[in-house]
């Protein structure tokens, strides 16, 4: 087949073909293929030859490849040297075979791990002096596999003698994948992968994607999230993983993540970790976090308390519905719960609650305590969980505000809180 009629190869086709100089001579194989993933699609930009007397394989640039015979042999127009060492391949080209086949990766349209099997190629014959070649399918069904393996024709001869049908290829586009992690062409550099394609999906479903990869995948797509997205995901995961990325990441990594997480996420996380890690944090934190974090791991001992969240939203009796719908908007990436707002006097006293559906139907214009309810259902930190569980389901509320004997806001709790409090084994059911 020539390279004219040929719009489509295979890694797998690739992989083994003899490297053919002009001269007609052969100098080795194809064992691997270097492409820059910068690009809507990876462009092929080298390949790595086993070549005849030598132990170390060589780096070849791809703008040395001509007019070749794909599946048959790979010509050049070049001269191996010192110079074709692997040392001379740009720091951003990976290998595609390394990096990708047997691998598992991320498919961002179906939110699972999948299976590489091959890698399909598309050859760009613009240029017929020298051909293109760009990643742009992920091969990971039972036919990618039986080609690999040489038993392609084979397979699909059989099945199509049983059922009157080819076999069915299963792809991912290039643009739904992310990979795990990515090998450099010196073959042992881990590059920081881009979790861009990501940022769509839920962090529980992304915490279930990373419960299940290795150790090292797992911690390197995490620390390629920004902070924010991080802790979403980290705070999805079962306690006990958690504890184990704890301990594996190094503080410098950890304390962005952490810094993000809810309060009460916090504090239930720290008091779990070993005392001597607990102190290396502590020490890298802001001397009034680290207090407040202590008095809530203090509370904790006496019911409500450890589970109160102190990411909540406030406002006054003589401010505006419009006023506060501003500081609503200006907290609501930090806020727990955007629901209510709670309203205070001048000395700081829980006066009454305000809903977000209120503060919308409200004229700008007019005073929250004009709008407020008044008798606001607060518990203490004392106040037995299963006593908040069973204000929840009486009142169908989505938090309760925490107080204290004078009637100043200590925090919230929330259903979700409280729920896998009392039923611990729902949340860990839930997350694996």
């Amino acid at each position: 087949m020539t390279y004219e009629s040929v719009n489509f190869i295979y890694l797998s086709e690739i992989l083994g073909l003899p490297v053919v100089l002009s001269d007609g001579s052969r100098i080795g194989r194809i064992i691997d293929l270097a492409a820059t993933p910068t690009q809507v699609y990876p462009k092929v930009t080298g390949l790595i030859a086993s070549t005849n007397g030598q132990r170390q394989p060589i780096y070849i640039p791809w703008n040395n490849v001509k007019r070749t015979t794909f599946r048959q042999s790979i010509s050049l127009d070049y001269t191996p040297g010192p110079e074709s060492s692997v040392s001379k391949a740009a720091e951003t080209e990976i290998l595609l075979g390394k990096t990708f086949l047997d691998r598992q990766i991320i498919s961002t349209s179906g939110y699972k791990l999948v299976r590489v099997n091959d890698l399909q190629l598309l050859i760009d014959n613009t240029s017929k002096e020298n051909p293109s070649l760009w990643l742009v399918h992920i091969d990971i069904g039972v036919k990618g596999l039986l080609r690999r393996l040489g038993w392609g024709r084979w397979a699909n001869a059989v099945f199509k003698w049983i059922v009157s049908r080819d076999m069915k290829d299963m792809f991912v586009s290039w643009k739904n994948v992310q990979p795990t992690s990515t090998t450099s062409v010196s073959g042992s550099l881990h590059l920081k992968t881009d979790s861009s394609k990501l940022q769509e999906i839920h962090p529980a479903d992304l915490a279930d994607i990373l419960q299940d990869l290795g150790t090292d995948e797992r911690l390197s797509l995490l620390e390629s999230f920004n902070a924010s997205a991080a802790a979403l995901t980290f705070q999805e995961m079962p306690l006990k993983l958690r504890l184990q990325i704890c301990e594996a990441l190094e503080t410098d990594k950890l304390l962005p993540i952490i810094n993000e997480m809810q309060m009460d996420e916090l504090v239930d996380l720290l008091d779990e970790l070993p005392p001597d890690r607990r102190n290396t944090i502590f020490q890298r934190m802001p001397a009034e976090k680290v207090a407040e974090i202590k008095e809530l791991s203090r509370l904790s001992e006496h019911g409500v308390g450890s589970i109160m969240n102190t990411d909540f939203i406030i406002a006054r009796e003589p401010q505006t519905a419009g006023e506060v719908l501003h500081i609503v908007q200006a907290e609501a990436a930090k806020a727990e719960v955007l629901y209510y707002v709670y309203i205070l006097d001048d000395s700081d006293r829980l006066k009454g609650i305000v809903t977000l559906r209120h503060l919308l139907m409200a004229d700008p214009a007019m005073r929250v305590g004009e709008i407020m309810h008044e008798n606001v259902i607060a518990v203490e930190t004392e106040t037995s969980l299963k006593h908040v569980a069973r204000l929840f389901f009486k009142y169908n509320f989505e938090a309760i505000p925490v107080v204290d004997d004078d009637k100043r806001i200590l925090g919230i709790v929330t259903l979700r809180d409280t729920l896998e409090s009392v039923f611990p084994e729902v949340r860990e059911e839930s997350k694996g």
